[in-house]
């Protein structure tokens, strides 16, 4: 009797910070989580950038092209050749995850085998608004012991975030057609990336892009929020411990579903923090000469930080840049992930950004 084939693997997202550094470490960990013999998939926009990626890994990585997200048919088509979809793309585009988890349910139905969603969120789903609604979160959420599912329905019935919105609608479709869900929930992520092309994370550049051009570094709400971090490379080993456990041990140790949303934090701090950070490494490049940080409030702070963030609005400014978010992540944890680049490395990401804006890091 023959053994059936190894699953198949699909990542959207590798052009990406965090899904190019996903790639690069489920294609270069020794040993390697993914099967040799069986390349992955990668969903992109551009024949260019398909070029680059075969170039540089081979016959590892199978570039498959679509037009982009909207493009919902292709995203399907494809997802339905795979068993393990990594969506790693923007975690705000209800329709292309959708359509991804509508092709995984096509496959289940043509092979009769298990398929696996991982969608890539955020703990800013969680995260209090101080400032607009006067609301302050102090719990800190465990992804073992508490019923996060049921958290974001509630605050989702009071306020709808269109992050939370589609992370529930994933669980929810995954539920309805028979695919297995696992959210990974990031805080927020710093260090360079690994991959071919983005490699600069989001929110700390806001913040040293904003103390550049005005001079001096600002917070809102007083800098008190307090939210977790995690290094770009730790957050990609966490997505390799659960590629790993889906491959190898068919992710039996892995909690799906409204159980399913898991927590990838390795340190805590505070906004204040940050732009203290962001001032002392714009001084020492000698950018800025007053390391004192300004305290504004939100309407003033979202558009002095909006304007460095596609799309977001105050709301969005409020509960990504200024607001509590406090989570453990005991899952990861047992299920044998060790983050390695804790507070030294954080506090070396503030020089390390500034850099990057500069232009000064290769």
């Amino acid at each position: 009797m023959t053994s059936p084939p190894p699953p198949r693997i699909l990542l959207t997202g590798a052009t990406g910070y965090i899904g190019g550094t996903i790639l690069t470490h489920l294609l270069n960990t020794t040993p390697s989580p993914t099967p040799s013999t069986t390349p992955i998939t990668c969903l992109v926009r551009g024949a260019d950038r398909a070029a680059l990626l075969t170039a540089t890994y081979g016959a590892r990585v199978a570039p498959a092209l679509y037009r982009d997200l909207d493009d919902v048919e292709t995203a399907a088509a494809v997802a339905a050749q795979h068993d393990l979809v990594v969506s790693a793309t923007l975690g705000y585009h209800a329709a292309s995850v959708q359509a991804l988890l509508r092709g995984l349910a096509w496959r289940r139905a043509a092979t009769g085998r298990e398929v696996w969603f991982v969608h890539t969120s955020g703990t800013s789903n969680l995260a209090d608004r101080p400032v607009s609604a006067g609301f302050v979160e102090a719990r800190e959420f465990d992804d073992a012991e508490d019923d996060v599912y049921g958290y974001e329905e509630e605050r989702e019935r009071e306020w709808a975030y269109v992050q939370r919105t589609v992370e529930l609608g994933v669980v929810d479709a995954g539920l309805a057609l028979g695919v297995r869900t696992v959210v990974i929930m990031g805080p927020t992520v710093f260090g360079r990336g690994t991959g071919l092309f983005n490699r600069g994370s989001v929110q700390i550049p806001t913040f040293v892009r904003s103390t550049l051009e005005r001079g001096r570094a600002v917070v809102m709400w007083e800098g008190k929020g307090v939210r977790d971090y995690v290094h770009v490379e730790d957050l990609a080993e966490l997505y390799g411990t659960v590629v790993e456990e889906v491959l190898e041990r068919d992710g039996r140790a892995l909690p799906t579903g409204k159980e399913g949303i898991i927590f990838g934090g390795s340190g805590r701090f505070t906004w204040m923090e940050v732009a203290e950070g962001v001032a002392d490494a714009c001084y020492e490049e000698g950018k800025i000469t007053d390391t004192r940080v300004e305290s504004v409030g939100l309407t003033e702070g979202a558009k002095i930080l909006a304007s460095y963030l596609e799309g977001a609005d105050e709301a969005m400014v409020e509960v990504g840049l200024s607001s509590n978010s406090r989570t453990v992540a005991s899952v990861a944890r047992k299920l044998g992930w060790r983050p390695t680049r804790g507070e030294e490395a954080w506090k070396k990401g503030f020089r390390d950004d500034v850099k990057a804006v500069l232009g000064k890091t290769e």
